[in-house]
């Protein structure tokens, strides 16, 4: 079986669970996601998918981004909580 890779960054809503994607968070996709469902204003947690559209957390994302050798910049969040991935960390 495939190693999961990070692909892109990922929101989760917290009440139905839903996942919104975009390149970066928050950017121009996920805001046009976000406020066009019937969830628009639950809480969401962010964090990132894997190219079989799994949901991590920001701290399961950084165990696997680096395993797989994905982390190509360094922007502070290396030791946070164990390991904060960012998107810019990926390119």
């Amino acid at each position: 079986m495939t190693n999961p890779r990070i692909v892109c960054a990922a929101n989760r809503t917290r009440f139905t669970g839903e996942v919104i994607i975009g390149v970066r968070h928050w950017d121009a996709f996920m805001h046009i996601q976000y406020n066009s469902r019937p969830f628009h204003g639950d809480p969401v947690d962010e964090g990132f998918i894997d190219q079989f559209g799994k949901f991590y957390n920001r701290q399961e994302a950084w165990i696997i981004a680096k395993q797989e050798n994905q982390i190509l910049r360094r922007c502070g969040g290396d030791t946070t909580d164990g390991g904060t991935l960012y998107s810019e960390n990926l390119y």
